[in-house]
């Protein structure tokens, strides 16, 4: 028989035995011992309190393209942290031909079997509650006792110096010296020129060959060749406080925003939506000070009032400011003009040092007008507008099978378990049984079922959101109905509110020797359609052309 094997492990659990190479052996002799051929094996750094990983996904697409009779698995909490998670797995890979079985545990599929399991998998998910719960007491009771928790990542201008269960910052001279030349040049400038611009600032230490902080500690991912500083790596030394002499411990937490089904996988990023904490709610540490208090805070309203500057500057030129971006590098394009009165978009990864695009400028006049005739197009006319959005429908139609397929998981296994109620209250009528233990088993499937109506009602909730029901549909084309007759006469206001309501996004692109801009419009939370441009010769002289693409 075929089998694959599915282990996982999350960064905190490394050191209670669970290393992947570990469960990947003991299931390999799993394997071996009952004579089963191993063709696949995949692996996840990740939470189990998600259905959705990288790995997992990987076998359940491999399961359903391919013959496989078992999945085999080193203990149920590597499937999965939560109980109802697990259940809905294992129904989905059955339906898909394939059976789970346990290194550590056989469970006949038998009601005591299945009971067995569920008791199993719930204490999975409670003993993943309490590390939780233990390990965030741990980290703030660090904190209260003036220990930093930074581990390999501290701030630049500083190290980490740590002995078992305890850690502090200590400056690191020559990046001390670094953070207080860009603090100096932000507000005064190097005496020949006046302040520099974050952007200034990252090309003049790119010219000087300064090393940045991850070309001195191999772990730190970068994206740029040695020596090479970007505006977002200035930013960030401006605006960290500890330099000041003040560390923070808790200036974020995770919340549940309902769209954990859809947001992209991080690694070791957890669930949910990060947000700030009250700054009430913070921990402060002290450590040594790098910058004064006084220029933290001018640096700090130079900031905003730079970003107040620029939102003025900009609202009024560019039709499509903050909503285009590089088809080739994927930086944002950004507006600038030239002798007073000629608009263009420009890459900003041309803008970097050294260039990471070499895209050209667009016309900002002709790319703007290019969008808004199609927009405008589009909202006058009824057909045009229905048959994009009955092609959105069926888009996403297809985009949800995963989730209808789930659904009808979740519903089955809750008729299921509700019958299970049912036949437990038989037993206990007919006092065949010890009341005591009915009871326990009675609030494990009450649980159960609790969870599994969430589980229902937030996949359900998010296949609503995301179509565009008939009624919306209705909705939409009547709004467009009222604003039609004004288009023609739309100020730059309208149709910046327009493009908000609609939420237009584009890229732009190089195509056979066209300039070509890739528009994505959404009305609610659909995409609508796309729209191209196409140019005879150079930037200055863009022939508009429209036409349906991908």
């Amino acid at each position: 028989m075929n089998a694959v094997i599915y282990v996982r492990v999350s960064t905190d659990e490394q050191v209670h035995g669970y290393s992947l190479q570990t469960q990947v052996e003991a299931c390999r002799r799993y394997a071996a011992e009952r004579g089963y051929r191993v063709v696949g094996e995949f692996k996840d750094d990740y939470t189990g309190a998600s259905l959705d990983r990288p790995g997992l996904n990987q076998l359940r697409a491999y399961v359903a393209s391919d013959t496989t009779g078992v999945v085999i698995v080193y203990d149920v909490d590597r499937l999965a942290r939560k109980s109802v998670y697990q259940m809905l797995i294992e129904e989905e890979l059955a339906r898909a031909g394939a059976t789970v079985e346990y290194v550590l545990g056989q469970y006949a599929n038998t009601d005591e079997g299945r009971l067995q399991k569920q008791i199993r998998a719930s204490i999975a998910e409670y003993e993943k509650a309490k590390i939780l719960e233990r390990s965030k007491r741990g980290k703030r009771g660090m904190a209260q006792s003036g220990f930093v928790l930074v581990a390999a990542r501290p701030p630049y201008g500083y190290s980490v110096k740590s002995e078992p269960h305890k850690a502090w910052l200590v400056v690191v001279e020559a990046e001390r010296q670094i953070v207080i030349l860009v603090y100096r040049w932000y507000l005064y400038g190097d005496g020949q020129r006046g302040p520099y611009s974050i952007h200034g600032i990252a090309t003049r230490l790119t010219e000087l060959n300064v090393p940045t902080r991850g070309d001195q500690q191999k772990h730190i991912a970068k994206k740029r060749a040695a020596g090479v500083w970007s505006g977002g790596m200035i930013r960030h030394i401006l605006t960290n406080e500890t330099f000041t002499g003040v560390w923070h411990f808790g200036k974020t937490k995770v919340i549940s925003d309902g769209n954990e089904l859809t947001r992209q996988l991080k690694s070791k990023r957890g669930l949910g939506k990060q947000v700030a904490r009250a700054r009430d709610e913070w921990v402060a540490v002290e450590v040594p000070a790098i910058i004064d208090r006084e220029t933290y805070d001018r640096v700090q309203e130079r900031i905003k009032l730079n970003v107040e500057q620029s939102k003025r500057n900009t609202r009024r030129e560019y039709l499509l400011a903050k909503r285009l971006r590089c088809a080739i590098c994927g930086y944002t394009y950004v507006g600038i003009t030239r002798r007073e009165k000629h608009r263009y978009y420009k890459c900003n990864g041309a803008h970097q040092r050294p260039r990471v695009c070499s895209m050209p400028h667009f016309r900002g006049d002709l790319v703007d007008d290019a969008v808004w005739q199609w927009v405008k197009t589009t909202m006058q006319n009824p057909k045009s507008l229905t048959a994009g959005l009955r092609a959105s429908q069926a888009e996403t139609e297809q985009a949800n099978q995963t989730l209808r397929e789930r659904l009808s998981i979740v519903e089955s296994q809750l008729h299921e378990k509700q019958n299970e109620l049912k036949r437990l209250l038989d037993l206990y009528l007919s006092g065949n049984f010890p009341k005591e233990m009915l009871l326990e088993r009675k609030q494990q499937l009450e649980q159960i079922v609790t969870d599994l109506e969430r589980e229902r009602a937030d996949v359900s909730d998010h296949i609503q959101t995301v179509l565009v029901t008939e009624k919306q549909v209705a909705e939409i084309e009547e709004w467009c109905a009222q604003i039609r007759e004004g288009l023609d006469n739309a100020t730059f206001e309208d149709k910046r509110r327009y493009f908000t309501l609609l939420d237009v996004r584009g890229k732009l692109a190089i195509e056979n020797n066209e300039k070509v801009v890739y528009i994505k419009c959404k009305i609610g939370k659909q995409r609508v359609s796309v729209a191209a441009t196409s140019h005879s010769s150079n930037t200055g002289a863009i022939a508009i052309t429209f036409a349906a693409c991908r």
